[in-house]
């Protein structure tokens, strides 16, 4: 753990508009008024598109800006460290700072933020940064490769079957939440994936899966804790392989996967700490990090261990 004085520096706040529904822009005054009631310097990016984020990240870093703010959900901050890692600098020079203003806010649920953002800005005066590890997934296909990075989870099968459902129904459905409503209608139509698994570790899986999960934090999908013993800064990937189930038998654990307590109670799963994982497919399994849907291919994960600093207020 590493203090700075967060007075001593002007941060480049990245704000998504359309985090939280479009709503975080429009309620971005308040926030203000706290950071300048704290002193607290900034500039503020406004950015609209999906992949602006990366843009204006990758654009900071590149003209010498090491202190940067994601305001945002777990998109925004998916899209700052993508930009920031893609920028081709040093990233152990880069301080990130995160401002949960989205809606599902997975991330900071493993670096147990207070629940308002005036709580927040306040427990900035420690300025405790960690050294927090980074995944990368490569997606590996007869055309060329396409990496995507990550600080929370990589979610393979079932996870990236509801965020691809997400992407292609509007906002709400009869008041439903549109990611629960996704994961009804993934888990009745979810179809297992036969894969290969393969670690550094000796580590080998052959057969059917439901889903697979790579994981630095441990929640996904608003709340779900998914990979409940991992560490953010441990220099290791908790890789959890869960393989297939029937319907019943994921209703009947639907509570001990919200809970986290489904590794210790399903006894099928199968579950290692690593640096490095190959995941290949001779049929179409989809990846996702943080809500974005990856190219589908076979996929090479790696840890990239304590590379960037990370204000967190454990």
């Amino acid at each position: 753990m590493t203090n700075i004085r967060i007075e001593d520096h002007c941060w480049h706040i990245i704000l998504n508009s359309n985090a939280n529904e479009k709503k975080c822009e429009r309620n971005w005054r308040p926030v203000a008024e706290l950071l300048e009631r704290r002193n607290i310097r900034y500039e503020l990016h406004i950015v609209r598109r999906p992949g602006e984020g990366i843009a204006t990240a990758k654009e900071l870093c590149q003209n010498g800006i090491r202190h940067i703010v994601a305001a945002g959900g777990d998109g925004t901050i998916n899209e700052v460290v993508n930009g920031i890692f893609i920028a081709g600098i040093d990233t152990r020079e880069v301080w990130m700072a995160v401002l949960p203003l989205g809606r599902g806010n997975d991330w900071v649920r493993t670096h147990h933020y207070p629940e308002t953002i005036a709580e927040v800005v306040e427990c900035w005066r420690d300025g405790n940064f960690m050294q927090h590890d980074i995944g990368r997934v490569t997606s590996r296909t007869r055309d060329k490769n396409h990496s995507r990075y990550f600080i929370n989870i990589a979610g393979f099968g079932f996870d990236a079957d509801v965020i691809y459902d997400v992407t292609n129904h509007p906002p709400h459905f009869f008041g439903l939440n549109v990611y629960k409503l996704s994961l009804l209608k993934s888990l009745f139509s979810h179809k297992p994936t036969a894969i290969q698994v393969s670690a550094k570790e000796n580590f080998d899986f052959d057969g059917e899966v439901f889903m697979v999960i790579a994981a630095i934090c441990q929640y996904n999908g608003g709340g779900i804790r998914e990979a409940k013993y991992a560490v953010p800064d441990d220099g290791f990937l908790d890789l959890i392989v869960i393989p297939k189930m029937s319907i019943p038998e994921v209703l009947k654990h639907l509570k001990d996967m919200t809970s986290g307590d489904h590794l210790d109670k399903i006894q099928e799963i199968r579950m290692l700490q690593t640096t490095e994982a190959d995941i290949t497919s001779e049929t179409i399994f989809r990846a996702e990090t943080e809500g974005e849907l990856l190219v589908p291919g076979n996929y090479h994960i790696e840890l990239i261990p304590n590379a960037l600093n990370v204000l967190t207020v454990c």
